[in-house]
């Protein structure tokens, strides 16, 4: 849900923030994409091994040697509430 929330946001401040492309583009056209956001798979971040420290992320980035990704959040992801 809070993939969708802000997909749909990054889609409308993208919108709006040029605005000599959003003049091109009409209601139908928003209307269909956001439609096909809604309806995208956005589970994808459920399948990362998210870790809940640094120490742990670091262990594990060493382990697999791969990078860490650092994101922090304050809220509850699920319902979309940052």
């Amino acid at each position: 849900m809070i993939m969708r929330v802000m997909a749909a946001s990054m889609l409308t401040l993208s919108v709006f923030a040029t605005v000599g492309r959003a003049k091109e583009r009409d209601e139908a056209w928003l209307s269909s994409r956001v439609r096909q956001i809604k309806e995208s798979d956005t589970s994808g971040w459920s399948r990362i091994p998210w870790t809940a420290s640094l120490i742990a992320a670091r262990q594990a980035s060493e382990k697999e040697n791969r990078p860490v990704f650092l994101f922090t959040h304050d809220g509850n992801i699920e319902t979309g509430r940052c």
